[in-house]
């Protein structure tokens, strides 16, 4: 039995080595159908090699690799996300990839800096994913719109400011009878058309953080993120802006609006002139409605200069896998050979992001490289990373949540409502 069980590999139980891989992979059917299609190649090239794709939301959501992971049912391959991924590192979930990148020739130097490095582990440095791709924050704008408002289009490369945005935002707002936000005739009770969208109304961290880093403010500070950034002046500053476009000028979409339709939708129906958004908007626009005008500029100069969040989604080994070898293969092939545009996300392998097949590819705006790609180099260009584990906890009802329900429903200004924040995030950084 022993002997048969040897050679019978291709369908072994859950902890035994077969040749088959199994992957698990997160997001809509389009993702599911673009990472297929990726590793095409890879199967072409590894016959010997079955690939089996799970839908799960497990490298999503690190709870779900959690459950999978007890009942031994955890795949050989899954795709790990900025926010989590040195959670999994910690606990020994993700197989140290470092060595394998150094024997195989893998060059840290052919990813985009600030990517790659997502993909090493705090706690001691070492790699243990590699990137496939990610999402840079960046304003996405209706053609049509800015020309009827008699406006120039934004500066591609972020060379305006907030203020220029929201004074952009005041000619763009729209009532029922054409008045715009300027007019002492503008009734906000009747808006068709609204100037700006911000995910701070949802409320979600990658529209606020941005505006935070740029203005000098933000929720975890320093190199671990262990410090409060809540009370620096920069922080309320930024909110203090958000909040007056929603509740003061009346030209941004507010958390009720959000409730009844999202924001993003808004802007891709035509109802929104500007929405600070990733590249997962140019994939929504091209299906919901592929003859929207718009093009795309990097976000805007705050006092510190310009900022952006950049998110990153990684293909990992799980370490406990029993095909460790052949997953190496794939997930490296998957990062380099195979890189393209997996999950509607910008390649994080260079020659694929800067070449023609990505910049150049059908349905993509005129100015994807200066507001998406460039920005990855700004200083102030920072990943999602939370290396203590505790930013779900800090945005959360024992943190900071409260205070920005407060300022995002217009209850409280920004710094009365951030009285008092880092208290609480200390504690929760402490324990």
């Amino acid at each position: 039995m022993t002997a048969v069980s040897a050679c019978s590999n291709t369908a072994a139980s859950p902890g035994q080595k077969s040749d088959t891989l199994t992957i698990s992979v997160w997001g809509v059917n389009e993702d599911m159908d673009s990472i297929k299609a990726a590793a095409k190649g890879f199967e072409q090239a590894n016959p010997s090699i079955k690939l089996k794709f799970n839908k799960s939301d497990c490298g999503a959501d690190y709870a779900v690799c959690k459950t999978l992971i007890a009942g031994r049912n955890m795949s050989d391959v899954l795709i790990t996300g900025s926010w989590n991924f040195n959670q999994m590192a910690n606990d020994g979930v993700l197989a140290d990839l470092t060595d394998r990148m150094t024997a195989d020739g893998v060059k840290t130097d052919d990813f985009v800096p600030v990517v790659i490095d997502s993909d090493k582990a705090a706690k001691d440095g070492r790699y243990y994913a590699l990137p496939m791709g990610y999402n840079v924050q960046s304003l996405f704008y209706n053609k049509d719109m800015f020309a009827k408002a008699g406006l120039e289009e934004p500066p591609a490369d972020g060379d305006y400011t907030y203020d220029d945005l929201r004074k952009w935002s005041l000619k763009l707002t729209l009532d029922a009878d054409g008045n715009n936000a300027e007019s002492p005739k503008f009734n906000p009770k009747r808006v068709v058309q609204w100037g700006y969208n911000n995910r701070v109304a949802i409320p979600s961290e990658p529209g606020y953080f941005p505006v935070l880093w740029a203005y000098g403010g933000g929720v975890l500070g320093g190199d671990k993120r262990d410090q409060c950034d809540l009370e620096k002046p920069g922080t309320a500053q930024a909110l203090q802006l958000l909040q007056d476009m929603m509740w003061k000028d009346h030209t941004a979409v507010t958390p009720q609006m959000e409730q009844e339709t999202p924001g993003y939708l808004r802007w891709i129906q035509g109802h929104v002139a500007m929405q600070q958004g990733s590249h997962e908007q140019v994939t929504i626009a091209a299906k919901q409605n592929p003859s929207l005008k718009y093009d795309v500029a990097a976000l805007p100069k705050g006092p510190e200069g310009n900022a952006t969040l950049v998110q990153v989604h990684s293909w990992a080994a799980y370490a406990k896998s029993p095909n460790l070898d052949n997953a190496w293969k794939l997930v490296k092939y998957m990062a380099t050979e195979g890189a393209g545009q997996q999950m509607g996300l910008i390649p994080a392998y260079k020659d694929v992001a800067e070449g023609p097949s990505f910049l150049k590819a059908p349905g993509e705006p005129a100015h994807l490289k200066e507001a998406q790609l460039d920005p990855a180099s700004w200083p102030l260009a920072r990943t999602n990373v939370d290396p203590k584990g505790v930013l779900g906890t800090v945005v959360g009802q024992d943190g900071f949540g409260p205070a920005l329900t407060d300022i995002i429903t217009g209850k409280k200004p920004a710094a009365e409502a951030l009285k008092g924040t880092c208290a609480k995030v200390d504690t929760i950084l402490g324990s």
